[in-house]
């Protein structure tokens, strides 16, 4: 266990230290439960997130009260088995969980087809007569052949149970387990006593039944509605790093640090963030967008860990570790979100471990009435019961249908952070959007130049796109993109927030703010061509102000379709900015939405959130930048959009990757369909189950066709979660 918890554990800020690991046999709530219980009552546990649809666990703590080994022998005590969330460890974990399922499956199947010609001579003979030493025979045999099956097949649901006694609590193996045992135990004693009904055969069938539903379950679940997994194992193990002296060398990805030259093959994945320093490629990042063409980018272009190489091989330098790159991030918020309980999960938890208490009880009830009316049938009865009412779908119901939305918006490049949103998100009526970098794009252009001087408007031009591109600010983009002139420039001087000051020709010269021209033009009073001052870049030197720039970013070319997408779905859309008034009204105006305001500042802004909340409108706000952090964690759900800044990543409750505000409405329909989904699955178990109690408790359902029925409605919801996180309505 050491060796492994080795690739398990790493610091992170505040001293504490996080753990992340498969709890491999865990496969229903109470084991999750148990686990999140356990592990967060020892000493110094900060967190404990654990995710049931992927058997994942998230442990920070403070290394000072509890050491790594006390974390990983108490998840031992509870009778799971950490293992490496990704490399060789972890799939040759996966693997070996998968080989013995199957060979618990092959065993039992091939038990229950060699006693059943036992048991056809067994009951044969009950109608037509057989000697006593044969039937003891076939008994025996039967008996000999049931032990491994019992012990060894049954073991999952064996341990399960003693591991939830042993907890004082009632999990959903109980039943079964109980139901196994005393079919197995009555039939070993009828066997000694020679005389009775045997169930060795339904012993075989019933389990064989359970394992290839769990088998199923586990494969649908891990292959199909663990986007977050699948985003970490696409990561390679190992990269070539470029050395000093022009050589090479084989490196794990978690030595990878910032600076590192990294060689990207053909084909292979760019493990972290980085920067292209060949020529160009072509690159495939549709496991980051959901974006399925590949783009073309140049040398100095900036790409995401996590895309694919589509071009020639090609030399990368590494500006983050891969622990923060763009895809670990991804993963980590995937994982969060399905770690998460959110309200209806932790109700569906409740009611299946309270059922399980009621399941005995009925149990009890049935074998008491049975006992006393029909004697010969209060067995069959009584493991029907315990067999058919397993509240495994019931449990399974909401966290599949949460995975599936999560997977199914993350192939359209949506990730949601937290689980709740989805239930939140369902509600919104009203969507509040931020113009600049959400209905606009991050390109800035020049959308007016004014000649205040005696210099042309080519001069003016050139001696802004001289001045600012010394500059790395994203207003300087739309200077040095409008033409390609340019001046000798020195002796330059950037001022936040300011602009920016250099000599050319022998005189210096100001681009900026009104003021911080105006210091140098040495007049304060805005010049009489320019009404609305604050909104323009101004230029000037020592002889006066000599121009005045609009610039402005251009409308997302799906703004208008994702706009007329969300009021198909019945959302009030209106839109919140900080830029001037005018070029506000001119985008609401393009796009028609006829409520919009500008020049609000975040406090603004959170105003508005908080009346149209106190007018009891649900609220989804989208924006991207630092100062919509605030209104992001305000507002009833938030999406941050992926280029934006960290701070309205950590608010947001969703995260729109791929920077098409289609996905926005694509978000909203999902989370409707979720919630839909999540009742119609409480339904079906509900349903189910009220069914199919009244005839155990009849005596008209064997045990053998009670393990198929139970099995069978937990295969159905998540077959049917698995249909939905592919896209099927």
């Amino acid at each position: 266990m050491s060796q492994a918890a080795a690739h398990l554990h790493w610091q992170v800020p505040g001293g504490l230290e996080q753990l992340e690991f498969f709890a491999e046999g865990m496969h229903c709530a109470n084991c999750a439960r148990s686990i999140r219980s356990k592990v967060g009552a020892l000493p110094g546990v900060q967190r404990v997130d654990v995710n049931l649809t992927t058997a994942r666990v998230s442990v920070a703590w403070d290394p000072e009260r509890s050491r790594l080994g006390t974390l990983l022998d108490t998840v031992e005590d509870l009778g799971f088995h950490a293992v490496p969330l990704n490399g060789a460890a972890g799939s040759d974990a996966q693997r070996a969980e998968r080989r013995r399922m199957q060979k618990r499956i092959g065993l039992a199947a091939l038990a229950a087809m060699q006693m059943s010609m036992y048991t056809v001579g067994l009951y044969a003979g009950a109608w037509s007569g057989i000697d006593p030493w044969i039937e003891q025979l076939l008994r025996v045999t039967a008996m000999l052949i049931a032990v491994p099956v019992m012990f060894y097949s049954g073991a999952p649901f064996l341990t399960g149970a003693w591991r939830d006694l042993r907890r004082r609590s009632l999990g959903m193996d109980v039943p079964v387990a109980a139901a196994l045992v005393l079919a197995f135990v009555a039939s070993v004693v009828n066997t000694f006593r020679g005389t009775g009904t045997v169930y060795f055969d339904s012993v075989a069938m019933f389990i064989g039944f359970l394992l290839v539903g769990r088998y199923v379950e586990m494969n649908v679940r891990r292959n199909s509605l663990d986007a977050g997994e699948a985003l970490v194992r696409s990561l390679p193990a190992t990269v070539t790093r470029l050395k000093p002296d022009g050589g090479s060398e084989r490196i794990g990805l978690a030595q990878v640090a910032a600076g590192d030259r990294l060689v990207v093959p053909m084909g292979a994945v760019i493990p972290v963030d980085g920067v292209l320093e060949s020529d160009g490629t072509l690159v495939d990042e549709s496991l980051i967008s959901g974006e399925s063409v590949p783009v073309a980018r140049s040398a100095g272009a900036a790409l995401p860990g996590g895309a694919i190489n589509a071009g020639a091989a090609c030399t990368v330098r590494a500006s983050r570790d891969a622990r923060h790159s763009t895809l670990a991030t991804m993963a980590a918020l995937i994982e969060r979100s399905q770690a998460e309980r959110p309200p209806q999960a932790l109700a569906a938890d409740r009611a299946a471990a309270q059922f399980v208490f009621w399941i005995v009880l009925l149990a009890a009830a049935v074998a008491g009435f049975w006992y006393w009316f029909d004697r010969a049938r209060a067995f069959e009865a009584t493991l029907a019961v315990l067999v058919v009412t397993c509240p495994c779908a019931l449990s399974l119901a909401t966290p599949v249908a949460i995975a599936a939305a999560t997977t199914r918006l993350a192939r359209r490049g949506m990730l949601i952070t937290r689980a709740d949103a989805l239930e939140r998100l369902a509600a919104v009526d009203t969507v509040v959007l931020d113009k600049s970098g959400t209905l606009t794009s991050a390109r800035m252009q020049l959308a007016e130049v004014r000649c205040l001087g005696t210099l042309e408007r080519a001069a003016v031009l050139r001696l802004a796109a001289s001045l600012e591109q010394q500059s790395a600010h994203p207003l300087a983009a739309a200077f040095t993109g409008a033409t390609a002139d340019r001046s000798a420039i020195d002796a330059v001087h950037e001022r936040a927030g300011q602009g920016l000051e250099g000599r050319i020709d022998g005189a210096l010269w100001r681009i900026g703010r009104r003021e911080y021209v105006a210091d140098l033009a040495g007049t304060q009073a805005p010049p009489a061509a320019a009404d609305d001052s604050d909104d323009f870049i101004w230029l000037g030197s020592a002889a006066g102000f000599s121009a005045a720039f609009a610039v402005t970013d251009s409308l997302r070319p799906e703004a208008a379709a994702a706009i007329a997408a969300l009021r198909e779905l019945g959302l009030t859309v209106r839109i919140a900015s900080g830029d001037r008034r005018s070029t506000v009204a001119r985008v609401a105006a393009e796009l028609g939405i006829s409520d919009a305001s500008g020049r609000m500042d975040p406090q603004a802004k959170l105003g508005l959130i908080r009346e149209l909340q106190a007018q009891g409108r649900r609220v989804l706000m989208v924006g991207d930048g630092i100062n919509d952090g605030p209104v992001l964690a305000s507002a009833h759900v938030s999406c941050a959009m992926g280029g934006g800044a960290a701070l309205a990543h950590a608010a947001a409750d969703l995260l729109l990757m791929n920077e098409s505000l289609l996905s926005v409405a694509a978000a909203v329909q999902t989370a409707r369909g979720t919630m839909r989904l999540m009742r119609s699955n409480l339904r079906w178990a509900l349903g189910y189950n009220l069914c199919a109690v009244p005839l155990a408790a009849a005596g008209l359902v064997s045990p053998w066709l009670a393990a198929l029925g139970m099995s069978g409605s937990s295969l159905y919801v998540v077959e049917r979660a698995r249909r939905f996180a592919g896209g099927a309505a």
